[in-house]
């Protein structure tokens, strides 16, 4: 029987963090012709935010008591309605 690798809530976070940091370089770069001078100054920014998302489900995981905000799903679609926002915030 094969067994398979289950992905703990925070590599699934911070997975979807990494993506969407990186399609939202590639669309602000590519796609909404951002400067490279005002893009290397705001992902400093970004990343800051990004990080907190990555330490928010680290630090529930060590409570006892769980609730719905401990689940990677409500993190992930915040993090995806993050970037959407950056990029229409740009697209503006």
């Amino acid at each position: 029987m094969r067994r398979i690798a289950v992905l703990s809530n925070e590599v699934k976070v911070a997975s979807v963090s990494a993506v969407c940091i990186m399609a939202l370089v590639v669309v602000l770069k590519n796609v909404l012709h951002v400067p490279a001078e005002q893009l290397s100054r705001d992902i400093i920014v970004f990343t800051i935010i990004y990080s907190v998302f990555w330490m928010i489900p680290w630090l529930s995981a060590r409570r006892e008591k769980k609730s719905w905000f401990d689940g990677a799903l409500l993190w992930s679609l915040l993090i995806v309605v993050v970037t959407a926002g950056i990029i229409a915030v740009y697209a503006v």
